[in-house]
């Protein structure tokens, strides 16, 4: 452990930080704490023996005369420097640094000539890999980066790559600890400095934020490509080096799917960081201008992350007001623009329908054909969009709505489903409850209308739920129901059904999809689609980050993202609202069937041709049931095809 500075001028600990460095005289570095405050003796003992692990070596040096590329001289190191030159740094700091580093003499060294160049032209330089040897460091395959920092001083970082996996390793275990620290004190090293003290000149704050930075970027050692240069696979620190560097498209990729392989806190820490270790120069002003980018885009189009973590909202604020002020006018606006991410009126509306008898269903006097078909249809798309653009994309990631917790997670997305199972209940109660036959081909009929209608103005959910509630088996076994259609309901009903054929993964609709702009789109695929995704890997087997997985996510929810944005001028009709919502009372499966029972008795004929073709039609394995009366995945007691007709939710 190095002395106080009151016993020996030339070795000093910062009391606070645990941060142990050396310096000669204290020119060129200030006596300000390093920016880190521990909040405990233990963290102080784990951030020392962490700077010693750290497989990282840096000393800052300063150039004494700028017409003279020998006379630098160290002014600080950490204790790995100690570690790698075998002797004490008191023996080191304030020495030339050609002394010692010899080699540097020899061989009129190109290093020692980077070194010069960032000391006087302020432009950083990031060295490849390289062989070294002289007598103290032996013989070493290193790669370094060159840190411009004020009064001509050099922040030089080396890192030794003789045995990859174990440095990997100790790097990576190195990082954890350090990010586990930093995460608990990044605020303390926003604050401002105390009275008499300036960032600009506090030396230690910069070296330690570029020791920081440097060694985030050291881990970006993987990366795969594809033919058209994107990214498919690459690590954490590589995802970020390029987040500064890429496009809007690879940005929004990001933003959407980080929270698979990474938390916000530790993003935007380490955002942060990257951001104030960038120095002043036009290098620097550059990255913190791309970084700005970043910012902008998490703000404005995923605000949604902050609404639901008030500690990340408040870390976002002290960095925006100590460092990015020009951010402050959009943070504001966001602010008095966003609200919580959860489940808005009516939501909850199908817990609200009492579980009657189909006794009850037998005897009411009003049907959802007192109503116009047309007028129905806008309402149901109404309700369903409601639910639908309140939909954030964190509600999709890893399938937390069919999680434990989905109701937490994914609270708009359950309350979709739960409203597309409402409705599946709805017209199937619709139809069944109409023992007479005449009034129940009626009742069918004014389901395909509203379904032809809700597809005329593309609301494929309608659309879809209309098919998908028409292929339950205790709706499709009803041979002379379907048999006294009028030709021109079969000929809706054909085309629906053709639309939504799953065939060819769902190529017609599919089709639809990527054209139309203005739609409600049919929820179910967009989950299927991301449960296929996510049998993939997030990380490779070499540790990587699979982000061709992450840009397969992104664009399913881009896509819904757009159709969000859709517009359905329709009044809402409060009289078709309460009906919908409350008037009809909720069957499971075993009331269905028995109703079913009661329209059409069972035959040895049920074989029929429309029941098997439903049930071609609508086969694929339902995704997710989150009704507590789930219609959609329900298997019929008595079917005579030996397989269900289920929803695709």
């Amino acid at each position: 452990m190095a002395q106080t500075r009151d016993e020996d001028p030339l070795k000093r600990t910062d009391s606070h930080s645990g941060f142990s460095y050396h310096s000669s005289d204290g020119e060129g570095i200030s006596d300000v704490d390093s920016g880190v405050s521990l909040s405990s003796e233990e963290e102080k003992i784990v951030f020392e023996q962490l700077l010693k692990e750290i497989p990282v070596v840096w000393c800052v040096v300063k150039l004494m005369d700028k017409n003279d590329m020998m006379s630098f001289v160290i002014k600080a190191a950490n204790p790995a420097y100690e570690v790698s030159l075998k002797k004490p740094l008191d023996q080191v700091i304030g020495k030339p640094y050609t002394e010692i580093h010899p080699f540097l003499l020899a061989n009129d060294s190109f290093l020692l000539k980077e070194n010069y160049k960032t000391a006087t032209t302020g432009k950083s330089y990031d060295m490849p890999e390289v062989t070294v040897e002289d007598d103290i460091v032996g013989k070493a395959v290193v790669r370094a980066k060159y840190i411009s920092l004020p009064n001509l001083c050099v922040l030089i970082v080396v890192e030794r790559l003789d045995d990859p996996e174990t440095v990997k390793k100790r790097r990576q275990e190195a990082r954890r600890k350090l990010e586990d620290i930093m995460d608990r004190s990044l605020d303390t090293m926003l604050n401002p400095p105390m009275e008499g003290q300036t960032k600009e000149d506090s030396m230690e704050s910069q070296v330690l934020r570029n020791v920081l930075a440097f060694g985030d970027i050291s881990d970006a050692d993987i990366l795969i490509s594809d033919q058209e240069s994107l990214i498919t696979a690459a690590d954490i620190g590589t995802l970020i080096q390029n987040l500064s560097q890429a496009k809007d498209d690879f940005i929004e990729q990001f933003l959407i799917t980080y929270r698979y392989f990474i938390t916000p806190k530790s993003l935007l820490n380490k955002l942060i960081l990257k951001y104030v270790s960038s120095k002043g120069d036009e290098r620097g002003r550059e990255t913190r201008e791309r970084l700005t980018k970043v910012f902008r885009a998490w703000i404005k189009d995923h605000y949604y992350d902050f609404d639901v973590d008030p500690e990340l909202l408040t870390s976002l604020n002290n960095f925006v007001h100590e460092h990015a002020l020009h951010l402050k006018k959009l943070l504001e606006k966001q602010n008095s623009l966003s609200f919580p991410v959860g489940m808005e009126f009516g939501m909850g509306m199908k817990n609200q329908r009492s579980n009657s008898r189909i006794l009850n269903l037998f005897k009411r006097k009003s049907t959802l054909t007192c109503f116009d078909a047309t007028l129905v249809a806008h309402q149901l798309t109404l309700l369903s969009f409601q639910r639908f653009k309140n939909i954030k994309p964190l509600e999709l990631h890893s399938q937390s709505w069919s999680k434990e917790k989905k109701n937490l997670t994914s609270p708009n997305v359950v309350a979709l489903v739960n409203h597309f199972n409402s409705i599946s209940n709805l017209f199937a109660c619709e139809i069944l409850s109409q023992q007479n036959l005449k009034k129940r081909v009626e009742a069918l009929k004014h389901v395909i209308n509203i379904g032809w209608a809700a597809f005329g103005y593309r609301d494929y959910e309608t659309t879809f739920n209309v098919v998908l509630s028409l292929g339950m088996l205790p709706i499709c076994r009803l041979t002379e129901t379907w048999n006294a259609l009028s030709s021109t309901s079969r000929q809706q009903w054909d085309q629906m059904l053709q639309f939504c054929d799953h065939k060819d993964n769902y190529k017609m609709y599919r089709s639809h999809l990527r054209k139309q702009v203005n739609m409600m789109p049919y929820m179910g695929l967009f989950l299927k689609d991301l449960t296929n995704i996510d049998e993939n890997d997030t990380i490779t087997s070499i540790g990587a980050v699979n982000f061709f997985k992450m840009r397969k996510v992104a664009q399913v929810i881009k896509t819904m993202q757009r159709a969000q944005q859709s517009i359905f001028n329709f009044q809402r009709n409060l009289k078709i609202v309460s009906y919908i919502s409350f008037e009809v009372p909720l069957c499971d499966e075993n009331e269905l069937w028995e109703m079913s029972l009661q329209c059409e008795k069972e035959n040895s004929a049920e074989r029929n041709s429309q029941s098997k073709r439903l049930v071609d039609i609508l086969s694929p394995t339902p995704l997710v049931t989150t009704s507590s009366n789930p219609i959609f995945g329900m298997t019929s007691p008595k079917s005579p095809l030996g397989k269900s007709s289920s929803t695709q939710y």
